[in-house]
């Protein structure tokens, strides 16, 4: 009689783990993906910080007013900087524009703003998409912008 209820109870454990691994599953690859987003944006602001304050001491060059991947052959040097500083982030992912206010001439702001496409590096967007129907996107767009003076 002993044997019989211990093996429910084992069978009981199973099934209660069974229940749990989804949801555990999810709050473990949810705090993954979260700390590499967070990666993600943090590399990238530093990124639009340190062309900015590469551009306001003279560096700025030509500028298109348009995103220019990090992956292009670009002669911006702004734009090389940016790319530059973003570490091991993929450079097929990474965009930098370039602009000034009102054109780039000492005195006047130059404006750098990096973007990012951070995909998922776990199965969450697949486990969310098994209870939602599909609400997660491919990728999630970050986007980092800053602003200084042209000496």
């Amino acid at each position: 009689m002993v044997r019989h209820a211990r093996r429910k109870e084992r069978a009981q454990g199973l099934i209660e783990f069974a229940l749990i691994l989804p949801f555990l599953c999810l709050l473990i690859f949810g705090v993954i993906d979260f700390g590499s987003g967070l990666k993600a944006y943090i590399t990238t602001s530093s990124a639009a910080r340190e062309a900015a304050r590469y551009a306001s001491i003279g560096n700025l060059g030509p500028t298109s007013g348009a995103y220019v991947e990090c992956d292009s052959a670009t002669t911006n040097a702004v734009v090389l900087k940016a790319c530059g500083t973003m570490g091991n982030l993929k450079q097929a992912y990474a965009s930098v524009n370039v602009a000034c206010n009102p054109t780039c001439v000492s005195g006047a702001s130059a404006t750098v703003t990096t973007q990012y496409q951070y995909h998922y590096i776990t199965p969450l967007r697949s486990i969310i998409g098994l209870f939602s129907g599909g609400s997660l996107p491919g990728y999630l767009t970050v986007t980092s912008s800053t602003t200084m003076r042209i000496e």
